[in-house]
């Protein structure tokens, strides 16, 4: 297997360390682009380092969080950001980078105090601050604060929201039954802002995609691709997106502990197969291929660029996920996000659905014993799979 096969010397990190002591500014540039090219995020940031420490930029400083992101070195990125932050205080993409790692790390009270600054310092626009924001007011207990704020920002959520969308977020959240829920679906479909308009009505969630999925092959895990491929081209088709066993039953052991309704955001197929039956209930989101298309072209992302390889397969992908096979309620994701939260919580209360876009699917749980996957011996925790 190509797991097995004995390291090239480019494969480790000491080389590339010695690599760039060596280089000047061009060569640092150009070993830099072949590192994000082949997604060897970790080399990228030694060659972001001694960029940094040879003539440091804000540019280099965010694309040296970004890449630490992409390994899941949360904290670590955040505390490589305070020294940027201070020389370039006023810098906005350094801001919401560190706003971003923040929630990431689960730091709310770090993440409330870098939104509130861009509220106030920067005035971004949009809702996704002021909700971020009202997310981690929520979820420190800050309860009156965070009603504050929502009367603050009333007239600029309206702007992008129906007001029946800015009174779910004002009126206290409905009490669920403790359990862990599943939102799943392909990708575009919403996932990820339906889980935040869920934070920002005080709810707890895990993403999924950002604290369990990791990349598989054969019988090992990493979080970076580029520490599974190992350069063996060939070995592409047989990496696969799943869930570690040992990350995904830490992850949901404690989150049961909460005695709360928690959101677990993101997987389908394969990933969440062996799970299902941890899940109190399951929602499916689903959207038109247009919708998908656009949605994907608008992330600006690596991965599902259009025209890419990966743009092609998610859309392949929407017309065999319109129909999952597992019990699910499914919802369409066509719609704004309130409205999406609007049916989903009244599902769960029980009621009947304020709208005619939930249906609910009935073909049998597919019940996949844990230990149909490989064994452990690494399940990327931040570190290199070498």
């Amino acid at each position: 297997m190509p797991d097995q096969a004995r390291p090239l010397p480019e494969r480790d990190l000491t080389w590339h360390r010695r690599q760039a002591a060596l280089l000047d500014r061009p060569g640092l540039e150009k070993a830099l682009r072949q590192r994000v090219k082949r997604g060897d995020f970790r080399a990228a940031v030694v060659y972001l380092s001694r960029m940094m420490a040879d003539a440091p930029d804000p540019a280099t400083a965010l694309m040296q969080a970004q890449m630490q992101m992409r390994c899941r070195a949360y904290r670590e990125a955040l505390c490589q950001l305070q020294e940027p932050l201070l020389r370039w205080p006023g810098d906005l993409a350094l801001r919401r980078m560190q706003a971003e790692l923040a929630m990431l790390a689960r730091d709310y009270s770090l993440a409330g105090q870098v939104w509130q600054i861009l509220l106030d310092q920067h005035r971004v626009q949009g809702p996704y601050a002021i909700l971020r924001r009202l997310a981690c007011l929520r979820l420190c207990g800050q309860h009156d604060a965070a009603q504050a704020l929502i009367e603050r920002q009333a007239e600029r959520l309206r702007k992008h929201m129906a007001r029946a969308g800015v009174q779910m977020l004002r009126k206290p959240r409905p009490t669920l039954a403790a359990g862990l829920y599943i939102i799943c679906g392909n990708n575009g479909t919403g996932k990820s802002t339906l889980g935040q308009f869920l934070q920002a009505m005080g709810y707890a969630i895990i993403d999924a995609d950002t604290e369990i999925a990791s990349f598989c092959l054969g019988r090992r895990f990493s979080d970076v691709r580029y520490d599974l491929l190992r350069a063996f081209p060939q070995a592409e088709a047989d990496i696969r997106w799943l869930w570690p066993e040992i990350r995904a039953r830490a992850c949901f052991a404690a989150a049961r502990r909460k005695k709360a309704a928690v959101f677990v955001i993101g997987g389908f197929g394969a990933a969440l197969a062996p799970y299902r039956h941890a899940f109190r209930q399951a929602f499916h989101l689903t959207a038109p291929d247009r919708v998908i298309a656009d949605r994907l072209a608008a992330r600006n992302s690596i991965g599902h660029k259009p025209g890419s390889a990966g743009f092609d397969a998610a859309l392949r992908r929407n017309r065999r996920e319109q129909r999952p096979d597992h019990d699910a309620i499914i919802l369409s994701s066509d719609r704004p996000t309130w409205a999406i939260c609007a049916d989903l919580l009244a599902a769960i209360e029980g009621e009947r659905p304020p709208t005619d876009n939930l249906l609910q699917a009935t073909w049998p749980i597919c019940n996949v014993p844990d230990q149909t996957l490989p064994p452990l011996r690494h399940h990327g925790q931040g570190r290199s799979a070498n």
